[in-house]
């Protein structure tokens, strides 16, 4: 097979596993109901039994999360682009909420264990903000945990230079647990900080 015909393989590749990341991300709104137009009082469960690990290599189940709502992304350390501007953009918006940073929690759930380590997890979530939680974990529990959550992600090619294609967007979820709604890169970012308002406002 020629370059030009293995280029043409690999755009139509990703052309259908970004449709199909697309219609997974439809899906769990639809799901979920009206997410982030919605008032907290009618959100959905989300609150799944899980047991990952951090960066610092601590042990983090659900409860651990309870009490302050959340906001989650599911990527890997060397994405090239989706991954650190949805970073960066949590950042701006723990920045922008001051004082009310505090009160939400960042997690960053890494779909690439056997690259993303705690360690390399600890210095990629420091670069954007200290507060972003980075968890891992098995195989099994990344597939349980992402099924649940009506997130896709997919190894994509061989050797060392593999990518991930996974759901980019980031979903909110109450203090308590439920599913609240979700943030998109291609929102203004005034539109994503006043979603995050209304979650933490309650």
């Amino acid at each position: 097979m020629n370059s030009t015909s293995r280029s043409a393989l690999r755009i139509v590749r990703w052309t259908a596993w970004t449709l199909v990341a697309v219609l997974a991300v439809v899906l769990a709104i639809a799901w979920y109901g009206r997410g982030a137009q919605q008032t907290v009082a009618e959100a959905k469960p989300y609150a799944t039994p899980f047991q990952l690990t951090d960066q610092n290599s601590r042990a983090v189940t659900e409860q651990d999360l309870l009490g302050k709502p959340s906001a989650w992304f599911f990527g890997f350390t060397h994405c090239p682009d989706v991954c650190p501007t949805a970073l960066a953009e949590m950042a701006q918006v723990l920045n922008e909420l001051g004082q009310d940073g505090d009160k939400l929690n960042v997690v960053f759930v890494s779909v690439d264990p056997a690259r993303d380590t705690p360690a390399i997890l600890k210095e990629y979530v420091a670069y954007f903000d200290e507060r972003i939680l980075a968890l891992t974990g098995t195989d099994q529990q990344l597939r349980d945990l992402t099924k649940a959550r009506y997130v896709f992600y997919k190894k994509a090619g061989d050797g060392e230079s593999y990518e991930m294609e996974h759901t980019a967007g980031v979903q909110l979820a109450t203090a308590d647990g439920r599913f609240f709604g979700t943030l998109d890169s291609h929102e203004p970012a005034d539109v994503r900080l006043q979603k995050v308002r209304r979650l933490i406002d309650g």
